[in-house]
């Protein structure tokens, strides 16, 4: 006699439960569709949606659901003929469809624009793309486009009040031909009437510097949109919206509706660089401290080769955005290789753009520098240094830009006459430039770096000032600033000029990964005969929802005293 263990009975029972729970499961039909593309064959399931395995035993109920999913799924691609032959296969329906003839447009379409907005150079080029020329193949979806775009083209210019009286896509099967039948009524033409601000503590004044219009010229939409992305970008509100308030018989107030971001924000954070190991980060910004929109951002790094703590007060000079004053002060320590320097800096600078896109600044600072560079005892140095820089980024949106170029230089110098231990110029230039090869899934991204210092006593140039390569910014392989000229016992001084270059190629292998190789070359030199350095890499970049973070590993070449490797990891756009 045996016995059964509870558990093994219970074990049985669950088995026998989820088998005839599984059995008593809805079965659902199964197709496989032919003949057709890909795009209408999806369009025809959405259409079936989900059938119940039982109608396979109703075969004229089947066909006629099928007959109507179709019509539904291909009429709006122009094909009215369609037909549908079912079959049972080995692993479910299959349904071959024969789509028929498509239709066309032909001769006779109307489409008419009340002449004023016609004459609208937007317009006339909207409706030189009208995509009914004869014997365009039907689509309803291109139809429906191109009707709201046309509408939506005459009220960006002033029509706000637009409508189409005639909306008509006409089809004569019998002849297998379409045309449309459009009539579309502008009405008045708005203006620009007033600016009004509610709810915000802002000089109304200062908004008024961001637009691009003047009161009573004619409407357009893209430049109120404009208007209203500038003003998020700002920084002032918590949320913003723009509206218009129409008055008859052509006025078209514009209306912003503000909340002011009154509370500071915070950053927080720790992170790792393989060129400072552990670094803490404290940052706080407070985007609107009065009614004339002044801002205050305090950053605070601290690592082991680096600390720095800065404060910058930014007022609107004649646009918060392209016209601003900033007076900033900062102190800043730094460790690395063989330069020990602490500086403290006061300055005020002017920030503008110029010719659309191109930011130029200009400024002055009082330095002050205590350091120890190589084997050279402490100096000090406190001056004046005018400064001056200009710069232009343009890149793709997204975190996987193809097409995009970075431009920046500067020029800054002091002279005796102002406490500097030497007069001196300075001169920096940085060039990034970012391209597709005929793919567009592999990507070039060269990098230039340069700099030189003009001056009869290079040795009384303060640490901070000279040039230093290395790091995953620049050489990649070497530690940070770890490459220069050298004093008699081996120890870095810091270069009078700078020449550093890059070529990267980097392929999309997944959708959210790319591998990358890499070679970079240059150096910081003071003369003729100092080094230059190569390097050679692989690299990952990770498309993340954050941002590209990319993560190197650089081998230094022709180089007897380097050995092994250096990972670099870093996050943020290519350029």
């Amino acid at each position: 006699m045996s016995s059964t263990r509870p558990g093994t009975l219970l074990l049985a029972l669950l088995c026998l439960l989820a088998t005839l729970a599984r059995a008593a499961e809805p079965a659902n039909l199964r197709f496989t569709v032919k003949g057709i593309g890909k795009t209408q064959a999806q369009n025809l399931r959405l259409h079936l949606g989900t059938l119940d395995a039982s109608l396979g035993q109703h075969p004229d109920r089947l066909e006629a659901i099928v007959r109507r999913a179709l019509d539904d799924a291909l009429q709006p691609y122009g094909y009215y003929e369609a037909e549908v032959a079912l079959a049972m296969g080995k692993s479910g329906w299959i349904m071959q469809v024969t789509p028929g003839p498509r239709i066309e447009y032909g001769e006779g379409s109307r489409i008419e624009v009340d002449a004023e907005a016609r004459a609208l150079p937007a317009v006339a080029e909207e409706l030189a793309r009208a995509p009914f020329a004869p014997g365009t193949p039907l689509s309803h979806a291109d139809y429906d486009a191109w009707r709201d775009t046309l509408l939506g083209r005459v009220r960006q210019h002033g029509y706000l009040e637009a409508r189409y009286a005639t909306r008509e896509l006409r089809i004569d099967r019998a002849a297998r031909m379409a045309r449309v039948d459009l009539v579309l009524q502008a009405g008045p033409r708005y203006r620009f009437g007033r600016l009004e601000l509610n709810g915000s503590r802002l000089d109304p004044a200062l908004l008024r510097t961001m637009v691009t219009w003047q009161e009573g010229d004619w409407f357009e939409g893209p430049k109120m949109r404009l208007f209203e992305q500038r003003l998020r970008d700002t920084g002032y509100f918590r949320d913003v919206g723009v509206t218009l308030r129409r008055e008859k018989p052509d006025q078209a107030h514009v209306v912003v509706l503000a909340e002011d971001q009154l509370t500071s924000r915070y950053d927080v954070g720790a992170g790792f660089s393989t060129d400072s190991d552990l670094r803490l980060r404290f940052n706080r910004y407070s985007p609107q401290l009065d009614e004339r929109g002044d801002s205050l951002t305090i950053e605070s790094q601290f690592s082991e080769p680096r600390q720095l703590l800065s404060a910058t007060l930014r007022r609107p000079h004649k646009d918060p955005l392209d016209d601003v004053y900033e007076l900033y002060a900062a102190l800043q320590g730094e460790n690395v290789e063989d330069t020990d320097s602490l500086q403290a800096r006061l300055g005020a600078r002017h920030l503008f753009k110029i010719g659309g896109d191109w930011s130029w600044s200009q400024g002055i600072s009082a330095e002050y520098e205590r350091y120890t560079l190589g084997s050279e005892s402490e100096k000090t140095a406190q001056y004046l240094m005018p400064a001056t820089s200009l710069a232009r980024t343009r890149l793709d949106r997204g975190i996987d830009p193809l097409h995009g170029y970075s431009l920046w230089t500067a020029l800054d110098g002091s002279h005796e006459s102002v406490g500097a231990p030497t007069a001196f110029l300075r001169a920096r230039g940085r060039l990034r430039w970012l391209f597709p090869l005929p793919d567009h899934n592999t990507t070039v991204l060269t990098r230039a770096d340069l700099g030189g210092i003009w001056t009869d006593a290079f040795n009384e140039i303060p640490a901070s000032l000279r040039f230093d390569a290395g790091g995953d910014q620049s050489i990649r392989g070497y530690d940070i600033d770890s490459l220069g000229p050298r004093d008699a016992n081996g120890k870095l001084l810091g270069g009078r000029y700078l020449a550093v270059g890059s070529v990267e190629i980097s392929r999309r292998v997944l959708p959210k990964w790319r591998v990358a190789v890499f070679v970079d070359g240059g150096g910081a030199f003071t003369e003729r005969n100092d080094d230059l350095y190569q390097s050679v890499g692989v690299g990952v970049r990770w498309l993340s929802p954050i941002g590209q973070i990319r993560a190197d590993i650089g081998v230094p070449i022709h180089d007897e005293e380097a050995d092994g490797f250096k990972l670099h990891i870093s996050m943020g756009p290519p350029l």
